[in-house]
């Protein structure tokens, strides 16, 4: 009997103890994913601060807003190394202040202090009312920021980009083109930052009713195909409304301008005889062209040739005033432009024109019609995407495109990835809420996170995410679905497929120059373009109508691998139930095994 009960003992010990030896295994293992959150991610790490990457599997709950749109159209790279500005020096940001330090938590608790530096940067014009206003805006407190910023055009902000003569640029468009720099030696991504349509700003003296192109029309008025406004053409557009005998004169920009690139393939996308006749003139004048000028009858590039009886500037701003004080002027800017000029007003003579889109109707460039056009964008792999211009939609608006803010990643000082990171939270949550007021669209929920997601991954330094900015993002994205049925709200959480956040790349972004069909895939549906262009993809003008090159995309969320509060690493896994667990057999087997041991020691007293 004392035998058996001996044994019996030892037994129960064993396994009491054998559980206290799993419950601390299981502790430690828990606690090791608490100290770690971002080991499954591989997110860069500074000594003393928290990179939190963004919860994208929880949108936050927010009314929607006719302003709230959807996915994205970015660019990829090649050329020949030559400079697309007449003089890119002329353009070079101011000094770097001696850093500073931010003492103050970025509008939230979870930010800590951290050390950053001043960041000079220089590009699109197009992008240049947002990136103005979000660089003052965090100038201020709490940020404290100092980013710098030259508008100049999205070709010289590649060129000295490529070149290291500043920290980061903002373009239009990738390292596409004929005529393009070469992209850099050293890493980098792209992060899209603007949403918004091209708009034809015009003054026609007398007009009663807001001008209507077709993109037959607009093509051949920029491209002197249509030199008259009573042209029959665009009367069969503008239906009882009574148009001057005036001269068109179309107001270019030849700076390398990253809208020029979106025109062009919009135009050989859409009216590919009108474009061949153009460029067929342009370079077949005696001597070549006489502006400098030459161009491609299939392949877009930056640069857009003066016309015979027209205006040619060298910046948005200028094509701007030109049109507001030529009547019969038209051209295409950012619709900030011409709000600043009064031409978004009453006067319907002094306007931005709408643009026929492929269900027939008309559209302006407001944001909800530019989400609704850029819901048929496709993501590539290095993050750019490739444009849809035919969407399906009586609410969509086309020609409308994305900017893009190019930023360095390894190798770049800490100091400077805290400040890049910290505006691009802010433009990405907050900054894009304001984007309205200024002409754009906001990016939708997809885009916001994999630009944050993208920039926590590979800039050194980067910073977390405060709970003000996380509260600010977009609830989710339009569809291709929702804008054929003509919604104009995004259905919270409901967002566009969208590709894992890139490692940083080296130049390898892509040479793509001409068109070709592209599907955009969504968590809802599939969206199919009868064309689409272009913007990073290598792929043949032959297969138009088809799938992209790039068309077989991963449909991976761009948040599931970065899935929030403390995950468990290379799992996801929530480390709580396994802590509990552990600390329950540890408890177990301690307790037990001293009730064990104190049975014995009764017993051989017995």
């Amino acid at each position: 009997m004392q035998v058996a009960e001996r044994r019996h003992t030892v037994f129960m010990r064993r396994i009491f103890q054998r559980g206290g030896t799993l419950g601390v295994v299981l502790c430690a293992a828990a606690l090791s994913a608490l100290g770690a959150p971002g080991a499954a991610s591989a997110a860069p790490s500074v000594p003393g601060q928290s990179v939190t990457p963004i919860d994208s599997s929880a949108p936050p709950t927010q009314t929607p807003t006719t302003t709230s749109p959807t996915t994205a159209s970015a660019q990829g790279g090649g050329g020949n190394g030559q400079p697309e500005s007449s003089d890119p020096t002329a353009t070079t940001t101011t000094t770097q202040p001696t850093p500073v330090v931010n003492q103050t938590p970025l509008g939230g608790t979870a930010a800590r202090p951290f050390t950053n530096a001043a960041l000079n940067g220089v590009g699109s014009s197009f992008a240049a009312p947002a990136i103005e206003t979000w660089r003052s805006d965090v100038s201020n407190a709490p940020y404290n920021l100092t980013m710098n910023y030259t508008s100049s055009n999205s070709g010289d902000g590649r060129y000295q980009f490529t070149n290291q003569t500043t920290d980061y640029a903002v373009s239009d468009i990738g390292y596409v083109g004929n005529t393009d720099t070469t992209p850099p030696s050293f890493p980098f991504i792209f992060v899209p930052i603007t949403a918004g349509g091209i708009a034809f700003m015009y003054n026609i003296p007398g007009l009663a009713q807001t001008l209507q192109l077709s993109s037959y029309t607009a093509c051949a008025v920029l491209t002197g195909g249509i030199t008259n406004w009573n042209n029959s053409n665009i009367a069969q557009d503008n239906p009882g409304v009574t148009l001057p005998n005036l001269p068109i004169k179309p107001v270019s920009e030849s700076d390398s301008a990253g809208t020029n690139y979106v025109l062009e393939e919009w135009c050989i996308d859409e009216q590919p005889a009108v474009w061949t006749a153009f460029a067929n003139s342009q370079n077949s004048q005696q001597g070549g062209p006489t502006d400098g000028v030459t161009i491609s009858a299939s392949a877009p590039n930056s640069n857009w040739p003066g016309v015979q009886g027209g205006l040619d500037d060298q910046n948005t701003t200028s094509v701007a005033s030109d049109i507001a004080t030529n009547p019969g002027a038209i051209g295409a800017v950012q619709l900030q432009y011409a709000t600043d000029l009064g031409f978004t007003g009453s006067d319907p003579s002094k306007a931005v024109a709408s643009v026929k889109n492929a269900s027939g109707d008309y559209a302006q460039p407001t944001p909800v019609d530019v989400s609704s056009a850029l819901a048929y964008a496709t993501q590539q792999a290095n993050g750019t995407h490739v444009l849809n211009f035919n969407g399906q939609g009586p609410h969509v608006y086309n020609p409308s495109t994305y900017s893009y803010l190019l930023t360095p990643t390894t190798g770049w000082a800490t100091s400077k990835g805290a400040t890049m990171s910290a505006f691009v939270n802010y433009a990405l949550t907050l900054g894009q809420q304001e984007a309205p007021k200024f002409g754009y669209a906001s990016l939708g929920l997809s885009l916001e996170q994999y630009g944050v997601n993208a920039v926590t991954l590979d800039v050194p330094g980067a910073v977390a995410v405060t709970t003000a900015e996380k509260t600010a993002y977009a609830c989710g994205d339009l569809t291709p679905t929702e804008v054929a049925a003509g919604q104009t709200t995004p259905t919270c959480g409901v967002t566009n497929t969208a590709a894992p956040p890139p490692p940083p790349n080296a130049g390898n972004g892509g040479t793509g120059s001409n068109t070709a069909g592209g599907t955009s895939s969504t968590s809802t549906g599939t969206g199919t373009g009868a064309n689409a262009s272009s913007h990073g993809a290598t792929v043949s003008a032959s297969a138009r109508g088809g799938v992209g090159a790039h068309g077989s995309l991963s449909s991976v969320d761009p948040g599931v691998s970065l899935s929030g509060s403390p995950t468990m690493a290379f799992t996801g896994g929530n480390p709580v139930p396994l802590t509990a667990l552990g600390l329950f057999l540890l408890g177990l087997g301690f307790f037990g095994r001293r009730r064990v041991l104190r049975g014995r020691t009764t017993g051989s007293g017995r």
